[in-house]
Formats: structure tokens, sequence, C-alpha cells
């Protein structure tokens, strides 16, 4: 990013920049064989602007700041001219911290040093955290201090007498879409994404800012292998896990590293992403077998490193309690990948939205390869219309369609959405090319559901007496989720009976009274509607595989009639 920032520049129409994303980390500086660390704001000063007369920094915390003495002074002594000839105050109260009159300070300043006839002044002005000078709200919202703020960056990036001098401006903010519209879509600004480090500069950083005295006597895990176990982490993110770690005198291990992985990252997104640990495999799934013998070949492809012949995403749809993000969970556990669950990122805020999308999208691409579940997705996703929210829910369903469409990040990025209703969600996202394998599951046949009890009983922790589990048992038709629930009945049964085993009276007690929370029209509508979605008849029940779609649609477009 600094070698396209320089080449960018050298070429003579731009000088105000805009950086984002990973703005927060240290920068590697290469001088030789040595490697150095900085922060962004060391980086700037003393490797990119070194040659510079002067390095200007503002913000709103901090205020106007210059760190060469000689330079600092030369800025008041402007700052006292202005207000000997304006009749304020500036020098002797103290410089200004709101932008507008900062701003207005910084410029004076700078256009002072075009008026140097042998020499212009030669200075780089750094704005970190960008987004609260020049915040995103539509222009009807802006309020007239924030306007003139706006006004004034977008003055700078087009004044040629900026250029001639060697002026530099660069904008720093975290997420690209917490930035002024204006700014970020003027064609005299540039726009340049700091990325998360890669593998290979993970491992750079380690071995040389980590390794040390103390992280050989305490680590189990090797540098290589703490590089590569930490994908998606920053610079400071992997400083901070091994400082615990070390601090405390805490072994390094394997558990320890992904234990904090998951939190450091949970923290990083703001309770965006919520990581799952699967603890099974597809081997535990009961039923479903066509969709088993798909997934287990795609993990074959993933492990023998096949990417190229994998699927974008899955489609995983059903009536409600089939397993869907059961199957989700245990097909990431098989591949051995990190699962995360999308949480809310929706804020009342305008422009919060977007920015917590963009942040959660840069964390995947880093931690590639990463399953992503959504679940309920017709929900989640939402769609094209803008639906009153001023075209927030449409420009996050763009960017997500965006996403899941880029085949760069196919077999990096595995996507699962979940829903019961399919038809409901819009035909963009589960087009090929995103959402490509949809996989309808079903509730488990007589023979599967004897199985089905059984799993359950492990899952729950529930003692079956030998003979608790009778042909008579499975006669009733119940999803994964009944079945879990009767389980969870028949273990209270005994429990207050005085027992801690379940026995075959306990269960056919609960069978006999229990009542499934949904049925009829509703269940057979989300049934029908994965049906229909299906994308390979080899996942159909044979209750559907000959039944032909036209009469399929038709039933579901009566339900759907009577139902929604």
């Amino acid at each position: 990013w600094a070698t396209e920032l320089a080449e960018k520049y050298r070429g003579g129409t731009l000088w105000e920049f805009i950086l984002h994303g990973n703005v927060h980390d240290l920068v590697p500086y290469r001088s030789g064989s040595k490697v150095e660390f900085y922060s962004l704001r060391q980086y700037l000063e003393q490797v990119l602007f070194a040659r510079r007369d002067a390095v200007i920094y503002y913000d709103q915390a901090s205020g106007i700041q210059i760190s060469d003495t000689a330079q600092m002074q030369g800025f008041l002594n402007v700052v006292q001219a202005i207000d000997t000839v304006s009749g304020t105050k500036f020098s002797s109260q103290g410089l200004p911290r709101d932008p507008r009159r900062a701003l207005y300070l910084i410029e004076r300043y700078l256009r002072s040093g075009l008026l140097n006839k042998k020499r212009s002044r030669r200075v780089a002005l750094v704005i970190d955290f960008a987004q609260m000078v020049a915040p995103a709200q539509a222009v009807s919202g802006l309020s007239a201090e924030e306007a003139s703020t706006v006004i004034t960056l977008l003055k700078w990036a087009q004044d040629p007498m900026f250029q001639k001098a060697d002026i530099t401006i660069c904008l720093l903010c975290e997420n690209l879409s917490e930035l002024n519209d204006l700014l970020v879509k003027s064609p005299h600004t540039a726009k340049l994404r700091i990325p998360l480090p890669s593998e290979e500069q993970r491992s750079e950083y380690v071995t040389n800012a980590l390794v040390n005295d103390d992280f050989i006597r305490l680590s189990d895990v090797q540098p290589a292998a703490l590089a590569r176990l930490t994908a998606g982490l920053s610079r400071l993110n992997l400083l901070h896990l091994v400082s615990q770690a070390i601090k405390n005198d805490n072994r390094l291990t394997m558990k320890y590293v992904r234990s904090a992985k998951k939190e450091l990252i949970e923290k990083e997104c703001y309770g965006l992403l919520e990581f799952i640990e699967p603890k099974h495999g597809l081997d535990v799934v009961v039923g479903h077998e066509a969709a088993k013998e798909w997934l287990q070949s795609d993990a074959k492809l993933i492990k023998e490193t096949k990417i190229d012949a994998l699927p974008m995403g899955y489609l995983i749809c059903g009536p409600v309690g089939t397993g869907k993000t059961f199957l989700a969970t245990c097909f990431t556990g098989q591949i051995g990948v990190p699962c995360v669950k999308l949480m809310n990122f929706r804020s009342q805020w305008q422009g919060v939205t977007e920015g917590n999308w963009e942040k959660i999208l840069t964390v995947l691409k880093a931690m590639g390869p990463v399953g992503v579940i959504i679940d309920e997705a017709d929900a989640a996703v939402g769609d094209r219309s803008s639906s009153g929210d001023s075209g927030t829910s449409s420009r996050v369903f763009a960017k997500l369609a965006s996403t899941m469409g880029d085949t760069a990040n196919r077999g990096h990025i595995l996507w699962f959405l979940l829903t019961c209703r399919p038809d409901l969600l819009p035909v963009d996202l589960k087009r090929q090319g995103r959402a490509e394998v949809h996989i309808p599951l079903f509730y488990p046949a007589k023979k599967e559901r004897m199985q089905m009890f059984k799993v359950m009983g492990k899952k729950t922790k529930t003692k079956l007496a030998d003979n608790a589990l009778t042909e008579a048992i499975s006669k009733k038709e119940l999803s994964g989720a009944d079945i879990e629930a009767v389980i969870v009945r028949a273990k209270r049964h005994a429990y207050l009976d005085g027992r801690d085993t379940v026995e075959a009276a306990d269960l056919n007690a609960v069978i006999k009274n229990f009542v499934p929370p949904v049925r009829g029209e509703e269940i057979e509508l989300q049934e029908l509607a994965a049906v229909v979605e299906c994308s390979d008849k080899a996942f159909l029940s044979t209750k559907y595989k000959r039944k032909r779609r036209t009469t399929l649609q038709k039933r579901l477009g009566i339900l759907k009639q009577l139902v929604d």
C-alpha cells in the first residue's frame, strides 16, 4: 500500500489519500536484513514522509501536533500572525480542537509555506480518526460545521497549488463506509486499503519481534505453526496473544492459541461474529445420507487442496427441527476449519451497519479458509429494496452478494445459508456462482428414528436403559428437535420418580402426550419449498423423486396463499 501511495503521488494528479482497513496495526520497515515494526504514525513520519519539512497530525482528541519543535514553533508563529490580523486569540487560549477551526489554521499554515519564492514548505498532513471529522452522513443531514469540514477536505484534494508545493494529505479511518461519501467517491482522492497481515507476514513478525528466550521456554508451538494458526489476527493481536502467555508464565499451547484467537477476533468484530467450535464430524449425523455423501466428498477435496472444484456456498433448507445448523457445523468440524456464525450486525445509526459489515468481511477474508453460517438467512441478509432505511439494507445485501460471488474466495470462505423458507431468499444469493449447492433436509424416516433417539440420548447426557428404545417409540413422526425434547422430558419424568435412568415407560408416557409445536400446512410449505429449491435429485427422498416439479410448485403456491 505504501508503494502504491508513492506511485500515485508521483503521478502528479493525486495528493489526498484515504488509508483504511488495518490502520491501527504495526507496519514493517525493512532495511537490508533487518526488520523493524513501527506504528502507522511512526512509519508515515520516519519512512514515507522522512524528507518532508514537517508532518502535521490532527485528531479531535489531541488537536494539532507537530513532533519537530522548530516546525511547531513555525506553526505557532503563523497562528500569532493570524491573531494579529484577525483579532483572534488562538495563540493565547490554546490551539482549537474542533475540526472547522483546526483545519482553518492548518490551511493558513500550508498556504503560508507557498509564499516562499525560493522553496515552498514541504508538508504532510495526517488526519487520524477521519470518520469523526467527516462522518458518513447524507448531505441534508450534515451540520453547518460538518459541511464546512467536508468542503475544506474536498477543496484541498483539488487545489493544484498543494501538488506544486509537495503537500500530501492522509485521512485514516478503519472502515471506509464510516467516512463521508463525498470524500470516498471523489475522483480527486485515492483510496488505499491496509490489509491484515498474511501468513508470511505474520511469520516474519513472530520470528523478528516475538521469539526470545521466554518464548522458547514457554512455547509448545513453533513460530511457523503460530503464524499459520493465527489467520485473521493483526500483528498487535499476535503481540497481545504471546505477551499474555509469557507475562503470566503460562504455556503457549495449541489450545491456548485457538482460544485466544477466538476471543481476540470476537472482540475485534465487536460481537458481530461468534465462533462455533464443532465437536463432531459428519459421522454422527443421522440420516441425510445423500447430503452427507456430497459434503464428505467436498471435505476430501479441501483436505487435498483441490479447492477449485468446490462450490462457492451451500443453501441448506428444510422444515424446522431437521438439523440444518448441526449439519453445517459438523461439516466444518469434518474439514477442520474455523466456523463462525454471523450475529446481528445491524444498527439504528446511519453508516454503522455498513461499517460493521465491512469489518466482518475484512476479517473473514483474512481468516480463510473459514465456514460462515448465516442462520434464518431469509430474514438476516435483506434484499435489494431499501425498505425505508435510507438504502442501508440494499447496500449491505449488494456487498454480501458481491463477496459471495467473488471467485477469488472459492474454497477460502464457505457460505452456509440456513433457512426453512428458501422461497423467501432473494434469487441473487441462491443462484449458481453463489450458494451453488442446495441441500433439502427432511424429518427422519421410521428406520432412522431409533438411531436418532440414541444420538440425542448421548447429546443430552441421558442414561437410557437397555430396553428403553422399543419399536413402538419409533412409530410417531417426529423431527430431530422433537426427539431431543422427548428425551429431556423423559429424563425429567425419571428424576421425579427418583431414578437416574430413563426407561421405556418414561419414553412411552412422554410420547403419548407429546404435541409437536408446529405441524400441518406450515410444515408442508417448508418441506415443499426445500424440495423445489433442490439442486440435485440425489438429495430428494423417495417420496419426491418421481413427482413433477411443476406439480410441486403449484401446490407450493396454494400453501403460500394459505399460510402467508
